[in-house]
């Protein structure tokens, strides 16, 4: 059985008639797959509440801003999997600083503890990786969503094609154009592209 993916024009058509129906059914229809792509991010650090809030965030501005703003490729699901990508992100990195990522002396052996230079390594790392993704996210749409389509999730250029509705070639070339913005914008602040891991 095919699932119907709904397109931004059958989103505005509904939400003339009804904006909480439209949203209810955007819901429905993506409930499962936000909550795949945060859950993925979050698992290794997040409690489930953690990842409903998520998931209620991703909602939330998804509606703010379709219910501003056209969507410019031909289905939403695209510029849904981004905002929560970013969401899913940006709440992986808040957890990890707040938690600091301590281990329970009874929960693990003396040889499992880090030692304060893994403490400060990883703490460096994490401040790194926001870094970058706020970078990324200054690249602006789709540049940011291709960056992180392609080498957060490992997408081919045909399948960021599709949800940024550009042709694979155009896809390269913007990713290559972006990737040299990120470059300079990286250099600017002292970090080389090797250093972000990108």
């Amino acid at each position: 059985m095919e699932v119907s993916v709904m397109t931004d024009k059958e989103y505005r058509i509904l939400f003339t008639r009804s904006p909480q129906e439209a949203q209810s059914k955007l819901f429905d229809e993506y409930f499962n797959y936000v909550y795949t792509i945060v859950f993925n991010k979050l698992r290794s650090c997040a409690v489930k509440e953690d990842m409903e809030e998520c998931v209620s965030d991703v909602f939330a501005d998804v509606f703010e801003y379709l219910d501003k703003t056209s969507v410019q490729n031909a289905d939403v699901k695209g510029f849904i999997s981004t905002v929560a990508i970013r969401k899913a992100i940006n709440m992986f990195h808040s957890l990890n600083s707040k938690s600091g990522r301590t281990v329970s002396l009874e929960e693990s052996d003396a040889d499992s503890i880090s030692d304060s230079t893994d403490i400060a390594d990883n703490a460096e790392r994490g401040e790194l990786r926001s870094t970058l993704l706020r970078l990324v996210e200054e690249l602006g749409e789709p540049d940011s969503i291709i960056i992180i389509q392609k080498y957060y999730y490992g997408m081919s250029s045909k399948e960021i094609a599709d949800s940024v509705s550009l042709e694979p070639a155009n896809v390269r070339t913007r990713c290559s154009r972006a990737i040299k913005k990120l470059k300079d914008k990286l250099s600017n602040i002292g970090i080389s592209l090797k250093e972000a891991e990108l």
